[in-house]
């Protein structure tokens, strides 16, 4: 039998008590109970009516007969007692049935009436729920942008306040270009920047007094961009005297280094299998102290390491005018990357020339647009220098994120290696003839004695320069200066005057230039 409410079967042992209808199935077997009781007890009731009628008109045969009718009379009042007590209880039952099927139906209805409510609610929200969306998202959208505006703006604040104090540490260090017989030149601390390739004609100090100005501006200016350097500068401090550089692969990987030659640099392979004995880069000196034609006779790879030095400061400042989108030329050239002053003063001082489009009282008034150019409110805008806009201390324009690793893959610097090795070659080319050797003190004496006539050849980069020499004062000066000494035999008949001026014609029969050797 189906329930009336919730059309369920009714089962005894798993849906018992779901509804009225099983309530009703379940109180059918006691109402069926007391029935037969009652007809039970009516039966009873009549057999004890007829006994004792007919005990009231027979005389009672026995004792025994008698006691067995009370018997069964007291039996058959027991048993309907306790049917009372089983009716009484079977009634008190249905009534707990009939209260909880009642709070039932009251939570049935609840639940109904708060489903309706629901229902009613999200209806109502979801009819407008389109237009809400849209706006919030508009809204949103336009927080975003603002956010996005201001962080430019104070991004390119940074970069114009970056650019600033570069441009202002370059002009205090004394960095500029000047033009000598319309050849552009650049200067750094009052010394003019040496050409790479001159090296063999310059002396150890200025090669080591420019590469130290080039480095010191160089760190404090990525310092003022927050830029890591590929190759890791050292400046001199405290128990380090000079300024040396890191190759690309040791740079930033390694602790205290100290200065070399000042300590004994443990090797990788000095403590064999302990691990206390730790691999120390050795750094690439920025400077020497004899000159580069000695140094590459005497010292081969001190001499290495310096050019390996040069190199990598070379492709620093290259690497960074590439970081700051200055113009260095072709990047894969091995003359614009070398052009080591020009790339240098590009890059602090040649972009901003064009950049004066700061915000006014960010800057002092020497960056104030020049007299003759249209002011900021004609409405015209400057392009802005690009120095200062990518870096690795800031989220914005960030050199370490997807972004930045993308723009540093499109560099394509010549290597340091590169450099080195045609370095090698031009200076090896350009070097004097070294296997000449050299005439000192008596031998010269003895060489005017001999009517031969002593000249000084030094080479540059512009071109072979020479000149008679008037005393054996200016001989030691030139063997002092490591420059090679030649002789050119002068016959007596030749008619040379005491001047020794270098365009008489030298005598018949002989080469012109030759060879002085040792007695």
């Amino acid at each position: 039998m189906n329930c009336d409410i919730c059309r369920r079967s009714h089962n005894a042992t798993r849906l018992p008590f779901l509804c009225a209808v099983d309530a009703r199935n379940h109180l059918y077997e006691g109402r069926i109970a007391y029935t037969q009781a009652l007809v039970q007890n009516d039966e009873a009731e009549r057999q004890v009516n007829a006994i004792l009628s007919s005990q009231t008109e027979a005389k009672p045969q026995d004792g025994g007969r008698a006691a067995l009718l009370r018997a069964n009379i007291d039996r058959l009042r027991s048993d309907e007692a306790a049917a009372a007590d089983r009716t009484s209880q079977i009634i008190a039952q249905a009534e707990r049935l009939k209260a909880d099927v009642e709070a039932a139906r009251k939570e049935i209805e609840a639940k109904k009436n708060a489903i309706a409510r629901k229902k009613s609610d999200l209806k109502s929200d979801s009819s407008g729920l389109a237009n809400r969306r849209s706006r919030q998202l508009k809204e949103m959208e336009e927080s975003i942008g603002r956010l996005r505006f201001k962080w430019k703006r104070s991004a390119e604040t940074m970069a114009a306040t970056r650019a600033f104090l570069c441009e202002e540490a370059a002009r205090l260090y004394g960095l500029r270009q000047v033009k000598r017989a319309g050849v552009k030149k650049f200067e750094i601390g009052g010394v003019e920047i040496f050409d790479v390739h001159a090296m063999n004609s310059v002396s150890p100090e200025m090669i080591s007094t420019i590469l130290a100005h080039m480095a010191h501006i160089l760190v404090l200016a990525c310092h003022y961009l927050a830029i890591r350097l590929p190759a890791e500068i050292t400046l001199p401090h405290r128990d380090y005297p000079r300024p040396t550089i890191f190759s690309l692969g040791s740079s930033h990987r390694h602790g205290e280094v100290p200065f070399p030659g000042s300590a004994q640099i443990p090797s990788a392979g000095a403590g064999g299998l302990d691990d206390e004995h730790v691999h120390v880069p050795r750094p690439r000196p920025l400077f020497i102290e004899k000159p580069l034609p000695t140094l590459a006779k005497e010292d081969p790879s001190t001499y290495c390491l310096f050019l390996e030095g040069v190199a990598l400061l070379a492709y620093d400042i290259a690497w960074v005018c590439c970081s700051q989108r200055v113009f260095v030329g072709e990047k894969e050239s091995y003359d614009d990357v070398c052009n080591m002053g020009q790339n240098l003063w590009r890059l602090l001082i040649g972009d901003n020339i064009h950049r004066r489009t700061v915000e006014p009282g960010v800057f002092p008034t020497s960056l104030t647009p020049p007299s003759g150019s249209p002011s900021r409110n004609e409405g015209e805008v400057k392009p802005k220098s690009p120095l200062g806009c990518w870096s690795h201390g800031t989220t914005h324009n960030n050199l370490n994120s997807a972004e930045g690793t993308e723009f540093i893959r499109s560099f394509r610097v010549l290597g340091p290696m590169k450099i080195v090795d045609r370095l090698k070659g031009r200076l090896s080319r350009e070097a004097p003839m070294l296997e000449w050797e050299k005439i000192e003190g008596d031998e010269f004496e003895d060489a005017f004695d001999e009517g031969v006539l002593i000249k000084g050849r030094q080479d540059n980069k512009s071109g072979g320069r020479s000149g008679p020499a008037s005393s054996s004062g200016r001989a030691a000066e030139l063997a002092g200066n490591e420059s090679i000494m030649s002789v050119r035999t002068v016959s007596t008949s030749a008619g040379v005057p005491d001047n020794g001026n270098a365009n008489a014609n030298p005598s018949r029969g002989t080469s012109g230039w030759t060879k002085l050797k040792n007695r």
